[in-house]
């Protein structure tokens, strides 16, 4: 009898964060009725296109996530919406829906991503923060600016072994 009490409790727990109104992190997916997860589904998967807010998934989490969201519209099409579920289909949907909900949010292109260390020249430590686009540009342009000196090492370096054969046919 305990045993279920504790799993009526621990799904109204969790069915009642899936509608809090007040949650302290935005839910990227939210299941209700196929119709409205349908038009969910597409809006997240365009999200997940270059350039986007979750161009960031590994190609595995990317997979997970599309696996994830066809295994919760197929238990909302079997019970037609999440009111007509069961108590089991309930918590099965909640629980893939905080995986796809914790692997969106872990990648998405807005989350700030923080550093505790001391700045060059200091040894007092501070925090900084930056956002997780801002990161991948910055380091696309350092990887940019690193290149194009390299490619004007290698040319310096090319044009002075020419110059160094021309002066001296014989070597």
């Amino acid at each position: 009898m305990s045993r279920i009490i504790f799993v009526v409790l621990a799904s109204l727990i969790a069915l009642s964060s899936v509608v809090a109104a007040k949650s302290p992190e935005r839910k990227a997916v939210v299941a209700d009725t196929p119709e409205k997860f349908d038009l969910l589904m597409t809006a997240i998967q365009q999200e997940m296109a270059p350039g986007r807010r979750y161009e960031f998934l590994s190609s595995h989490n990317r997979q997970v996530v599309n696996q994830s969201l066809d295994q919760m519209d197929a238990l909302l099409r079997s019970a037609g919406s999440v009111d007509a579920m069961s108590e089991e289909q309930k918590t099965r949907l909640f629980s893939i829906q905080e995986e796809v909900n914790g692997l969106l949010a872990k990648n998405a292109d807005d989350r700030l991503v923080c550093s505790y260390s001391a700045p060059t020249g200091s040894h007092i430590r501070k925090t900084t923060c930056h956002t997780a686009r801002e990161l991948a540009n910055s380091k696309a342009a350092a990887k940019s600016q690193f290149n194009d000196l390299t490619n004007q090492q290698n040319a310096a370096n090319h044009r002075t072994w020419v110059g160094h054969t021309r002066d001296h046919p014989n070597d």
